[in-house]
């Protein structure tokens, strides 16, 4: 039967094994490639059905090192070495690969110290064997303008599609007593920073995919204009573009409207040379009209205008718009209002960080007879000006393909109340705060005191804290895991109480806009009363209310991009803020993962990296 079989059949099932295995929130590499080696041992057949997707994207593991095998300089590394071997004396299987996974190895990187040069060196050489790359996906190190070897083997591969480059300095000093080299007086275009960058990216004829990020320094070899936007235009592919970091000096309005043309994503983040006036122009250009994603983050735009340029018929490709930054933009005077007019935007992200207000005060301020307005002690302020003509756009249908919106300050909930009615807000991860043990925190640390409904809250007083379960492959909904902060429940009072640190997460955003739809349940919405002929009420019923509205298109989103779950305490430790919602940088790079040693998987599968995580691709960026 099977040597019957088309090829068709073969690939299918092949494509089902890759999404029951990779496919889910908590992937398991080692059980794909194990059921793809047996696959190729069952009949030649199968072996040829197998062997192409095994090898076009190659996940590359980290092993505990075996007793019989050779001691290794760097532990973990040995089939790197016996994959780069094979890869060597077998051209037909390199010219196979298409993309190198490798988030372990990234991870195995940041805690090396004298042994990081060695890493990118074996990664390096792992490159090179691999004529046809395309995607080196999970390990990105930082470029410090000084040659590497695993920058020169990118360079050399002309079928690359995307390219992440994470500026820095370098760590190496000059030794101020070295003779002076007599050539010291003349310009060498091989010892010019800029001239490398140009020439490690002018190989690159099917580049797609390029990330810009400047490490918030003062670099001694920052990037000009030139150099910016002369890599740039050496991409006749580019589509999706990521600029962030860089100085009022080194990315201006005027780089920005130097891009090249049919660009579909771009994304700009924490450009202080990008202004208002800069980001308009380009909105009303050419360059903007092939847009269908714009990414706007930290770039504190102060005037509602810019925001109505993006948002007009004129960019009529653009489908997602996000714009995340702590002030909110404000009407110059003179000017009418502006209307949001989009009618191809599908998607939109409205983060105004200022607009979450003050943090609830602990205690209540109300008279001990008086109830507190119901949710917060504390009243949530009103809506800007901008959320406001948000708000009356999309009233208006003046985005009639508009289809998610996620608002994670929404005052009053003046855009939740025009979206799709909710259930619930809460997530299946945050059943956490229902289950988790009472936790006491200490008076110097303030908490908020969310009043929560009956049905929401179990007050069982045997609880124990949730573990990560093994869910079905195929299951719609991801298991549960572990609340990103803790929490104190007052069972006999039906109160959650979160630490303040927590008062501009995901979760609080959450709690916020459950505890708007518990209000408006408590409203009375319709009341029917019933009486006999003699006067006397037989049926008195009241029907509360709901927010939402039945009639609209659009889902009211309380999804981040990426669930970042600290390995102890409320943040990573850093004093640079980290956006929550959208995906950044430090995703890519590996900065704020977890890494667990000796978990098991959902397949319970014991994992020496990663538990559970899905490494984040390039392509989330966008």
């Amino acid at each position: 039967m099977f040597k019957n079989l088309p090829r068709e059949v073969y690939d299918c099932i092949v494509e089902q094994v890759q999404k029951l295995h990779l496919g889910q929130d908590q992937p398991c590499p080692p059980c794909y490639l194990k059921d793809l080696y047996n696959l190729s041992l069952t009949s030649r057949a199968w072996d040829k059905a197998v062997t192409v997707p095994m090898y076009r994207k190659v996940w590359l593991l980290g092993n505990e090192e075996h007793s019989r095998m050779p001691k290794l300089k760097i532990p973990g590394t040995s089939r790197l070495k016996l994959l780069r071997r094979t890869l060597r004396e077998r051209n037909a299987l390199a010219r196979y690969v298409r993309e190198l996974h490798m988030p372990e190895f990234q991870a195995l990187y940041r805690s090396a110290t004298i042994e990081r040069e060695e890493i990118v060196n074996l990664v390096a050489s792992l490159v090179m064997a691999c004529p046809n790359l395309e995607r080196l996906v999970g390990f990105h190190i930082p470029y410090t303008h000084s040659f590497d070897r695993l920058s020169h083997a990118l360079s050399t591969r002309p079928k690359l599609e995307e390219r992440v480059w994470l500026l820095t300095n370098t760590d190496v000093e000059l030794d101020e007593d070295e003779e002076d080299d007599p050539t010291d007086g003349y310009y060498h275009a091989a010892c010019d920073p800029m001239e490398r960058f140009l020439e490690l990216n002018s190989n690159h004829p099917r580049l797609t995919t390029v990330i810009l990020h400047q490490e918030q320094s003062q670099p001694a070899n920052e990037l000009t204009f030139r150099a910016i936007i002369g890599t740039l235009r050496q991409f006749p592919a580019l589509r999706q573009l990521s600029i962030s970091g860089f100085s009022a000096t080194s990315f201006t309005n005027l780089a920005l409207n130097s891009l090249p043309p049919n660009l579909h994503s771009l994304r700009l983040q924490n450009l202080p040379g990008v202004v208002d006036k800069g980001l308009q122009k380009f909105a009303n250009s050419s360059l903007a009209m092939s847009l269908e994603s714009i990414t706007l983050v930290d770039l504190e735009l102060s005037q509602l205008t810019t925001i109505s340029n993006l948002l007009s018929p004129h960019l009529t490709q653009l489908k997602r718009l996000s714009l995340s930054q702590h002030k909110a933009p404000r009407l110059p005077s003179g000017i009418s209002f502006p209307d949001f007019d989009s009618p191809s935007v599908e998607y939109i992200h409205w983060e105004l960080r200022s607009q979450a207000g003050p943090s609830p005060a602990l205690i209540s301020t109300f008279a001990p007879g008086d109830s507190p307005p119901f949710p917060f002690i504390n009243h949530e302020p009103i809506s800007c000006l901008a959320t406001a003509i948000l708000a009356s756009s999309i009233k208006k249908g003046l985005f009639p393909s508009l289809r998610k919106i996620r608002a994670p300050h929404d005052p009053q909930g003046v855009l939740q109340a025009l979206c799709k009615p909710l259930a619930t807000a809460f997530l299946p991860s945050d059943s956490a705060f229902f289950t988790s043990p009472p936790r006491y925190s200490s008076p110097s640390i303030p908490s908020i005191s969310i009043e929560l409904d009956r049905f929401s809250l179990n007050t069982s007083s045997d609880v124990s804290r949730p573990t990560t379960s093994s869910a079905r492959a195929d299951s719609a909904m991801s298991s549960p895991i572990t609340a990103e902060f803790p929490c104190h429940i007052d069972a006999s009072k039906h109160h959650l109480r979160l630490p303040q640190e927590a008062a501009f997460t995901p979760s609080r955003s959450r709690l916020a806009a459950q505890s708007r739809l518990l209000a408006a349940r408590k409203q009375p919405f319709v009341s029917f009363k019933v009486t006999d002929p003699n006067g006397v009420v037989r049926i008195n019923k009241t029907i509360t209310g709901f927010l939402g509205d039945l009639r609209s298109n659009i889902t009211y989103d309380l999804r981040p991009d990426r669930n970042r779950i600290s390995s102890g305490g409320y943040n990573d430790g850093d004093d640079e803020e980290v956006n929550e919602w959208i995906t950044g940088i430090g995703d890519i790079a590996g900065e704020w993962e977890v890494v667990e040693k000796g978990g098991l998987g959902n397949c319970r599968h014991a994992m020496n990296g990663r538990v559970g995580r899905k490494a984040v691709s390039v392509e989330d960026m966008f």
